[in-house]
């Protein structure tokens, strides 16, 4: 498994690909309402909309994401589990998600993390791997976890 995929080493999506990543979710992220507000329009001077992400499986937009590369795997990588580092809402989004494909979810976790949410990525399935809290240190304990899963 290999922790190098960086998302700002990625492009940006084409029409295919965001229409293959709405099939794939279709069934598993949940339908989340659009609302709208006229005063803070005429505050903004704009017309806003907000997307009530909150209400998705995991209680943010991260689902989505971690949903759709989690089913984006073929089997071999699928066997083989999913990691990251996280102190919260991501790591619970994969954790859910690899659930949901019955897969292993690998979540590093800084020290001094919220345990609540810590609790919450546990509660989906993942299992936890400790380390210091500086970026340095999640990506040495993610590339660590991935070379020996």
């Amino acid at each position: 498994m290999s922790a190098s995929h960086h998302l700002e080493h990625a492009a940006l999506p084409g029409l295919a690909e965001v229409r293959t990543a709405a099939a794939r979710l279709a069934a598993r992220a949940r339908v989340t309402p659009i609302l709208r507000s006229d005063a803070l329009d005429v505050l903004a001077g704009a017309r806003l909309h907000f997307k009530c992400e909150h209400l998705q499986h995991s209680g943010a937009f991260k689902f989505r994401g971690a949903c759709n590369a989690v089913w984006s795997l073929d089997e071999t990588q699928a066997a083989r589990g999913v990691v990251t580092h996280s102190s919260g809402n991501h790591g619970q989004a994969l954790a859910l998600a690899a659930a949901s494909r019955g897969i292993p979810a690998h979540v590093v976790v800084p020290e001094g993390a919220v345990r609540a949410k810590v609790a919450a990525i546990e509660a989906a399935g993942a299992r936890i791997y400790r380390c210091a809290p500086t970026q340095a240190a999640r990506e040495a304990e993610a590339a660590r976890v991935a070379d020996a899963t």
